[in-house]
């Protein structure tokens, strides 16, 4: 009988037991998935009001690759996607002007990006006309994680940012919440002063960001979701919301950079667009060709 009630006790502390996994500490976790060649995959999507006007939308997968102190370098695609109030006033002006079509080509075009070590790349969007022939991406100053960053604000991938948030908020179970200012943030991520240099004071440092983290399977970050408010003007405000999912932790992510032949640095592009016209020889004097077309 003592046997079976043993058994019987045995079997019932399986069933109850929490699993393994649960008993290690995020931040543990995430610095155990820090080995080189291996990542995780992220998908996003965020979305701008400007005033409450539903302003642009932007949607982004990519991933991070580590190494053994975390991201090394990201990749990822950025899709915009214009909300109804961009989507009307385009509408108005592509009566008047068709041209502005091209606007919302241009506008919506999907960015390729690459980021490694102290740089990132950016191929497509904004810049893509005012590039030379023989260039194809542009070369900026910025994070290993600049490819997956900027609409998400905050960086899990970082140890002392996920620690931040998990001391700072409060939990039930698996899913975390809280805020911190965009000051606050300044000071814990070395991926947003990066991203957002200087915002550690003013106005725009007193900006508030509300997150919302849940845990998955290894006690590893699975979705992020945060909402935030930043003075535009004295009387306009400008929101934002961004979703981020991530998935495939311990993935084969290997990241490859453009090649040297196909960069243009941000400053060069910059000095090829204000780049004046070639003076006018005054002294100049047409020569019209000759019958056979050749000019003297």
């Amino acid at each position: 009988m003592r046997r079976l009630i043993a058994v019987a006790a045995a079997a019932a502390a399986m069933v109850v037991a929490p699993p393994a996994f649960a008993q290690v500490k995020p931040v543990d976790a995430l610095k155990k998935q820090f080995v080189a060649g291996q990542g995780v995959r992220i998908k996003e999507t965020s979305r701008t009001w400007v005033d409450k006007q539903d302003y642009i939308g932007v949607v982004r997968e990519g991933a991070a690759a580590f190494g053994p102190k975390g991201v090394v370098a990201a990749e990822g695609e950025r899709t915009p996607v214009l909300g109804p109030v961009l989507k009307k006033q385009f509408a108005a002006q592509a009566k008047k002007d068709p041209k502005a079509a091209d606007m919302v080509d241009l506008l919506t075009q999907r960015t390729y990006m690459v980021s490694s070590g102290k740089h990132y790349y950016i191929h497509g969007g904004l810049f893509s006309r005012a590039l030379p022939d023989d260039k194809f991406w542009i070369r900026g100053d910025g994070d290993p994680s600049f490819a997956i960053m900027g609409d998400q604000l905050i960086n899990v991938l970082e140890p002392a940012t996920l620690k931040h948030l998990l001391a700072t908020g409060k939990h039930t179970g698996p899913r975390y919440r809280g805020s911190l200012t965009f000051a606050q943030l300044h000071k814990v991520s070395p991926s947003f002063r990066t991203l957002m240099p200087g915002i550690s004071y003013g106005e725009i440092g007193k900006s508030r960001i509300s997150w919302r983290l849940t845990l998955g399977e290894g006690q590893l970050p699975q979705r992020l979701a945060i909402d935030w408010t930043m003075p535009l003007t004295k009387k306009a405000t400008i929101k934002g919301t961004t979703e981020t999912r991530y998935s495939n932790w311990g993935a084969d992510i290997s990241v490859k950079t453009p090649t040297a032949e196909s960069i243009i640095s941000l400053d060069d592009l910059v000095d090829h667009i204000l780049k004046p016209p070639t003076p006018i020889d005054e002294d100049y004097v047409a020569v019209p060709p000759s019958d056979d077309g050749t000019v003297q």
